[in-house]
């Protein structure tokens, strides 16, 4: 499969991503390489076992939970994608892709729209966030669990449809050290901006971060937040069982196993505790890695079957796509897959909207449910 290519100059990436309208398609944003990467038009689907060569990229999710029963996520996860048409924005240089039939892609201006002056918040949660905050801290007590990780949805209905490539555009700008995606797939769009690598592999080399602790960000002392966040007891214990139960995976199919310094990552509303954790390996595939570690306690908790098992049976709403994997892989298998975290679910004039927190042993109800409104506002403040 050979993709022609076409070098273009669009004042922003987004016009591709309105030109194919309509059209299933996807868009990958990588702060640390300052590449995007879009796709439109689905041409392939591949099997697991199925190795996407002469493919361009791929671009693959998974769902949280294997199941799906939410209509409204029906049709979406669990599946790898090849597209006819890529658009590589990286360096200053804007390469198209295409196979057969070259089509032209005009600068669109992107009007960012203020969704945020209309929308209203149609949910009303605490006593529910309250059962089940209790549900996990008593499973704690009982030493049935260590962490569990629960979540809010919280569904904002606007009074207009809205628009997606504004707050793309919004994501982006907001969110300088967070990977941006979107797919769009039957009318609905799954987006966010997530700071959370689950794992990247170059080569024999695998990456993965250990992202849990949290604090919230305000306009004094950012410098002192980041020094008691790093000495906190609670925040490095949950840390801790992220970062232990990553190293335990990786151990289980490679030696070579390293672990960096713990440090801050910033973000625009919050601090987390960051540690990056390095493997080499030669012989697994990037999406078995990715199917290895999801979820890691940092979305679902530990031990992971027990946490997996109080969260089906008692948060309410489907996880979907939320904390699932979100990747991308070249042709040689080499790419990236982060978690579906600070996310949303637009359809028409509606977002559900997803944000969780870790709960441990000295868990407040209150703190951890106002940490998830921070967590909100990747996606609120994008509309």
């Amino acid at each position: 499969m050979r993709y022609l290519e076409k070098q273009i100059k669009l004042d922003n990436s987004l016009s591709f991503w309105t030109h194919f309208k309509n059209q299933e398609r996807f868009l990958f944003y990588n702060p640390e390489k300052k590449e995007y990467i879009l796709g439109a038009k689905r041409l392939k689907t591949f099997s697991v076992r199925e190795k996407p060569k002469d493919y361009l990229y791929t671009f693959s999710s998974m769902t949280f939970f294997d199941s799906i029963k939410d209509e409204k996520w029906a049709g979406f996860g669990d599946e790898t994608i090849a597209f006819e048409y890529y658009l590589v924005d990286k360096d200053g240089k804007q390469t198209f892709y295409y196979l057969k039939d070259l089509v032209q892609i005009k600068n669109q201006e992107v009007k960012i729209c203020q969704h945020n002056h209309s929308y209203k918040d149609v949910a009303d949660d605490y006593e529910d966030w309250k059962k089940l905050f209790t549900t996990a801290s008593k499973a704690i007590s009982k030493n049935e669990v260590n962490k569990v990780v629960i979540s809010r949805e919280v569904k904002i209905q606007c009074d207009t449809t809205i628009n997606v490539e504004s707050v793309l555009q919004n994501l982006i700008k907001n969110n300088i050290n967070s990977f941006v995606f979107a797919y769009f797939k039957d009318g609905k769009t799954f987006l966010g901006a997530t700071p959370e690598i689950l794992v990247q592999k170059e080569k024999n080399n695998i990456l993965s971060y250990a992202l849990a602790g949290t604090a919230l960000r305000t306009e004094k002392n950012d410098e002192l937040q980041k020094t008691m966040l790093l000495a906190d007891d609670k925040n490095r214990y949950e840390h801790q069982i992220v970062t232990d139960s990553i190293v335990e995976v990786m151990k289980k199919f490679t030696h070579e196993v390293t672990v960096e310094k713990t440090t801050i990552l910033t973000l625009n509303n919050l601090h987390h505790l960051y540690t990056r954790i390095y493997a080499k390996d030669k012989d697994s595939t990037l999406y078995e890695w990715a199917r290895r570690l999801h979820p890691t306690p940092a979305l679902g908790g530990n031990p992971v079957d027990n946490a997996l098992q109080l969260i089906r049976r008692h948060e309410k709403h489907e996880r979907g796509l939320y904390g699932a994997p979100i990747g991308v892989m070249d042709e040689n298998g080499d790419g990236i897959f982060v978690v579906g975290i600070r996310s949303a679910l637009i359809y028409e004039n509606l977002a559900f909207v997803y944000a969780g927190c870790g709960v441990v042993d000295k868990s407040n109800c209150e703190i951890e449910y106002n940490e998830t409104k921070y967590k909100l506002r990747t996606i609120t403040e994008s509309l």
